[in-house]
């Protein structure tokens, strides 16, 4: 059984422009922002954007893990134009980009086994999408108040039980 092709079977031998050398470019892997993967990929590919084949070509390129797996399960000869390919891109991932706000933040606990670094990161990382920002000792006080209770106990915290 041979390759399947989810293109057209012409576009394996359309041959590249003379010259041309293909540029390097960043992979998309299933995360991150999808619409800055396409505007690099579009700005990279700029001198070749009339060209439906070696735009698609490129981009197939860029497609590592579950972005590839993704691509591999269209049916043969599904995708028709460049402009077919990142319209079934676009709809397909997530888009990580969206604004968090203030509840996600307090609701994102640190994950069982994750570092204390590793989550300080991931809520510095979050606390950057919020329209407004957070202030340092908000950030800070989020961070202790989404520590596993375990680490907190370490720290000499103790939990609040009543209101008084």
């Amino acid at each position: 059984m041979g390759i399947v092709r989810l293109y057209p079977a012409e576009w394996d031998t359309t041959p590249y422009p003379p010259k041309f050398k293909a540029p390097t470019l960043h992979t998309f892997n299933g995360k991150g922002s999808l619409n800055q993967h396409i505007y690099c990929f579009k700005s990279q590919t700029r001198n070749v954007v009339s060209n439906d084949i070696i735009m698609a070509h490129l981009f197939i390129g860029t497609l590592k893990g579950v972005a590839f797996e993704w691509f591999m399960k269209f049916p043969a000869g599904s995708i028709k134009t460049w402009a077919n390919l990142e319209i079934f891109f676009l709809a397909r991932f997530f888009e990580y980009d969206t604004e968090i706000s203030v509840s996600t933040l307090l609701t994102n606990n640190q994950k069982k086994g994750e570092s204390i670094k590793t989550f300080v990161e991931r809520i510095q990382s979050m606390a950057l999408r919020r329209p407004s920002g957070m202030t340092q000792s908000i950030l800070v006080e989020t961070c202790r108040h989404n520590l596993q209770i375990s680490l907190l106990a370490q720290m000499g915290v103790t939990e609040c039980l009543t209101w008084k």
